[in-house]
This record gives C-alpha cells, sequence and structure tokens, in this order.
C-alpha cells in the first residue's frame, strides 16, 4: 500500500460526532424483490410490477415511467440515459445507452457565438434540446429482457397521472428556480405545475397529469412510433422550432439506442461494471477505484483527513484526464483501455504527495493502451445536477440499475402541452469551443458522468447496485459508495448517507452543510484545504441495493438504501 509523507501521516482524524447533527440512517430489508428510486411512489410502482409477477426490467421500466410523472423535473420521456443490467440467467452485465444525440441541424459552432453564450442558447429553448432516446431505451428493454407489456408496466404511471400525486415543497423550488424560462418558452396555462393565476404550484398540492397519461396510454396502444414516427414526435418537432431550434421527423425516427459491453473493473477482488461512452462515468469509477485500491482505505478510517486528501488528488487527476481524452468513441478514438489500467493507476497514485495539487497535469493513458495514439483537443459541457436514478432487484435473481436525465431541473423549459412532457437541453453538455472534440455534430452523443454500476461479489454473485445523479459528482458519489461499502463494512443506507467530498480542482474540498464531521474539516483547513459547504443534493441522491448472501432466504437478504439528500425510498417484500 502506497505511504504518504510524516506530515500528512499526522492528519489521521478520529472518529468524532457530526458537526452539523447526523443524519438518520433508514435501512430497508426485504427477502424477495426491491426497488431503491429517487420517489417512494415511484419505488412502489416497481415493486407493484413485481409482486404481479414482472422481472427486473419490467420493474425498471415501471419505475422510470412513475418516475416521469412524480419527478417530472428530472427525467422521463423526453429525455435519455443508460440502464446496466444483470441477468441471472446469462450472468451477463449488459449495458443500454440511450443517450440523447444532437439533430442534423447541430454545427460545431452553435454555441460559440457570444451571443449564444449571453442568450443560454445551450441551456434553453429549442436550440438546446437533443434528439430524445429514453423511450428506445426503455421498450428496447423491455421487448428484449422483460416479460411483460408497455401496457402493462404503464398502470402505476398512469394511474400516478390521472388521480395525481402530491408534490413536495422541494418541487416549487425546482419549478421557481426556472420560472423565467419556463414563462418565457411556454404559453399560459399550459403547464400543469403552474397554478391558476401563473405561479409555481405549492408543495403538498395535488398534480394531475392528464396529458401525460394520454401519452402513455398511446403508446401502449400504437407504439414507439407514434412518438418517433408519428404524432408526439410532431408535437416535440412543433415545440423545438417555435422555441427558436430545429429538429426533425427524420432526427427522431433515425434515431438509435445501443446494447453495449459494460466497462469491467475490480477493486480488491469485487468485479465493478458500469456504462462506456458515450458516457464517461462507468471508465472514471473503475478508474477512480483503481487509484484508490493503492490505499490502504480500510486501515485509515473512515473519517481520516488522509484519504480525504488522497480522493481528493486522485479526483482532480481523474477529471484532467477526462477533460482531455473522453470523447463519443464514435467521433474519436479514446484510451479506454488505458485509464482502466492497473498499472495506469499506480503511476497516478505515485504522483500523489502531502501537496494539494491546484490543477494536475492530464497523465498519459496510452502508454497502457493497444490502439493507436491519437490526438485531440478536449474539452467539457456544463452538466447539471438534476437527475434520476434507481436500482432494482427482482425475485429471480436479476438486478437493474438505471440513470435517466433531462439535464437541468425542468430541462430546456420547453413543455410539450399537448402530450404533458418536458424535453431535455442535453446540447448543453457539449463544448462550445468548435475546435473541441466535444463540440457538437449530427449525431453525435454529449458526454455524461451517468454511471449505472453493478457490483459483483469475488464468487461472481451481485454484491450491490448503485447509481446517482449529480453530473460530475456522479462519479465521486458511486465510487464513495462502493468504497464505504468494500473498505468500511457498511450497510447500503449507511454507505448512501455518509458525508461525501468532491474536490475537482485547487484547494476546494466540497461537502454537505448537514453531515459534516467539524474535526476532520478542522484537520483538512490545517492542511490547507478551503472547506465549501454544499446544499446536500450537490452531491448527489444515490439508490442502491445490497446483497448479503449469508442471508439469502430470509428477510435480510436484500439491503436497500436511498438518499435522503432528495426523495428518496427503498420499497422490498
Amino acid at each position: 500500500m502506497k505511504k504518504l509523507g510524516a506530515t500528512l501521516a499526522l492528519a489521521l482524524v478520529a472518529a468524532a460526532a457530526c458537526g452539523a447533527g447526523a443524519v438518520e440512517v433508514k435501512d430497508v430489508y426485504a427477502e424477495h424483490g426491491m426497488v431503491a428510486a429517487a420517489h417512494e411512489l415511484a419505488a412502489k410502482a416497481g415493486v407493484e410490477i413485481l409482486q404481479k409477477g414482472g422481472n427486473a426490467i419490467d420493474a425498471a421500466v415501471a419505475t422510470a415511467l412513475a418516475l416521469n410523472v412524480v419527478e417530472f423535473n428530472a427525467s422521463g420521456i423526453g429525455g435519455g440515459g443508460f440502464m446496466t443490467f444483470y441477468s441471472e440467467k446469462t450472468k451477463d452485465v449488459i449495458c443500454l445507452d440511450y443517450r440523447e444525440q444532437a439533430p442534423a441541424s447541430a454545427t460545431k459552432d452553435m454555441f460559440a457565438s457570444e451571443q449564444a453564450k449571453k442568450e443560454k442558447w445551450s441551456a434553453y429553448g429549442g436550440k438546446s434540446v437533443g434528439v430524445p432516446g429514453w423511450l428506445k431505451g426503455m421498450t428496447y428493454a423491455l421487448e428484449n429482457y422483460g416479460t411483460m407489456t408497455f401496457a402493462q408496466v404503464a398502470e402505476p404511471a398512469i394511474r400516478l397521472a390521472e388521480e395525481g400525486f402530491v408534490t413536495d415543497p422541494a418541487q416549487k423550488g425546482f419549478i421557481q428556480d426556472h420560472f423565467e424560462t419556463l414563462n418565457q418558452f411556454n404559453e399560459p396555462g399550459t403547464l400543469p405545475f403552474f397554478d391558476e393565476v401563473g405561479l409555481p404550484i405549492e408543495g403538498g398540492t395535488l398534480l394531475k397529469q392528464p396529458a401525460l397519461a394520454k401519452t402513455f396510454r398511446l403508446i401502449a396502444e400504437k407504439g414507439i412510433d407514434v412518438f418517433y414516427k408519428g404524432e408526439i414526435g410532431e408535437a416535440i418537432c412543433r415545440a423545438v422550432e417555435r422555441t427558436g431550434g430545429k429538429m426533425t421527423m427524420e432526427d427522431l425516427a433515425n434515431y438509435q439506442m445501443y446494447v453495449r459491453k459494460p466497462v469491467i473493473g475490480t477493486y480488491r477482488g469485487y468485479r465493478i461494471y458500469s456504462v462506456p461512452p458515450a458516457s464517461s462515468g462507468g471508465t472514471h469509477v473503475v478508474q477512480l477505484l483503481n487509484i484508490m485500491e493503492n490505499y490502504d482505505v480500510k486501515s485509515l478510517g473512515f473519517k481520516s483527513a488522509k484519504k480525504v486528501h488522497v480522493f481528493g488528488e486522485a479526483t482532480k487527476m481523474m477529471f484532467a484526464d477526462r477533460s482531455k481524452y473522453m470523447a463519443d468513441t464514435a467521433y474519436a478514438k479514446v484510451p479506454l483501455a488505458g485509464l482502466q489500467s492497473k498499472e495506469y493507476a499506480r503511476e497516478e497514485a505515485s504522483r500523489i504527495t502531502d501537496a494539494i495539487v491546484d490543477k494536475p497535469e492530464a497523465g498519459d493513458p496510452w502508454k497502457y493502451d493497444t490502439a493507436e495514439k491519437t490526438s485531440f483537443l478536449g474539452g467539457m459541457g456544463d452538466e447539471r445536477f438534476s437527475t434520476s436514478s434507481f436500482s432494482v432487484a427482482d425475485q429471480f435473481g436479476n438486478v437493474v440499475t438505471s440513470t435517466n436525465t433531462i439535464n437541468f431541473f425542468m430541462g430546456s423549459s420547453v413543455f410539450v402541452p399537448e402530450y404533458g412532457f418536458l424535453i431535455n437541453d442535453e446540447m448543453d453538455d457539449f463544448a462550445s469551443n468548435p475546435e473541441s472534440v466535444n463540440a457538437p455534430e449530427p449525431g453525435k452523443r454529449p458526454l455524461s458522468c451517468m454511471s449505472p454500476t453493478i457490483v459483483l461479489d469475488p464468487e461472481g454473485r451481485p454484491f450491490m447496485s448503485i447509481g446517482s445523479p449529480g453530473a460530475t459528482r456522479i462519479i465521486t458519489a458511486v465510487a464513495q459508495c462502493i468504497m464505504n461499502a468494500v473498505d468500511h463494512g457498511m450497510t447500503m443506507d449507511e454507505a448512501i448517507e455518509a458525508a461525501r467530498f468532491h474536490n475537482q480542482s485547487g484547494n476546494e474540498m466540497r461537502t454537505e452543510n448537514d453531515r459534516y464531521d467539524k474535526a476532520l474539516l478542522d484537520t483538512l483547513e490545517l492542511m490547507g484545504y478551503k472547506i465549501s459547504l454544499q446544499e446536500p443534493l450537490y452531491t448527489g441522491g444515490a439508490q442502491g441495493i445490497m446483497f448479503d448472501w449469508n442471508a439469502k432466504g430470509t428477510d435480510k437478504f436484500l439491503n436497500g438504501g436511498a438518499d435522503s439528500r432528495r426523495l428518496g425510498a427503498a420499497v422490498g417484500f
């Protein structure tokens, strides 16, 4: 294990009381099946399908549909995402990529002008909209790996949309934050989450969404062609055009989702399976864990300033590599094998000292890659943390984790009133510099940090399903949850609720304002860090399930956790 200097060794911190008050841990246990999702009603929708005999894929699609209703601000039919699926029958893990992509009208310089930046073309309105892939991904999963029809799995979501659900006060805040753009891009009286005088609905309001229920029924009756080749798609194109963008029916009809081989890594004998590009998330989760494997994290202890420092330095190096090397692999050669190499991780770990490095230089993963070396100008867009994640385990041994998004909370602020859903602003994830390999181009998929991850134990059995929203913090959230379970022996909800740290550049160490350890933060300050306390949702909203094989056949077999940083809940049976 790697040793650090005496100065940093003195920074070890013993356990102490939380400076901002402890966060209650609420582990949920079950024997047969479980769903951990960003909203309790969505988790219950998934469990309802499991109890009717559906498998994890059936329940996953039901959960995603319900999230479109109850977490309309974060994910749904107007967006895209990724899914990781473990099949008990084949013992294989596959990934589904239904990430949004740029329409044919996209150009490399479309967001480069001063006007584009001033008016935020990439973030709001029609120019910000990518071709949505969510429905293609969900229906492909259902038709190829599920056992139920779309009509069956959509029943809970349709019921929620028609009968309504009681909104949370936090949702008013999300609407309020985008009040100006929602008014700018939509006609008065067309938004169901505005009241009769045109103000954001209060928390505690019964919100009904009959247009969205109609949409789900239409898809159940006519199939996805009604979206990609029919009336719903036509409405999307009209909404994009009236708000300044250009998307055609050809863009929708030509959209393809992909079945991809997962990124595979190991951490202390556990096998890590996550999503490959167009998401950078899985690759960099593996890279970060590979670097941390060079340290005795367990002996350091959870509340260790040395561990936080090392993790922060490793994170900065990983993001330097992401900025320089990551791209849509359909448009550029990326040193994926090198970035995931244990040898490269050892080299990166050797660069970490007591010092806080402001902006580490990217390493050279090409030395550990068999592909021909290429170079290009990297760069990243402005990812947002308004995404949704969930995990499912069924009674048959299958496991699903999925992360879905419309990018910003409230997406592009463009609503399709006839069919009741918001459209994404995923074009904001492209780089504005036209020379960047991550600049917009027709059909290109923007980089993402989404990292729906499944971990198998050393015997090859499911150990954990984990994912999170949170933009760049997704990678650090998922990695820290895995480390908390593997290194520190935490339960699922303990691993999720534990304080998380994020240090992407400089000496600014970010953590939550509601669960920090004062002694630890004091020590970090003495080391030279500037502590930045953030609202809890900043570091993500992880949802996960762990498996205790010693308790197989009992009501302690499945252990679910859901993040109190958002509105998460785990439900089992």
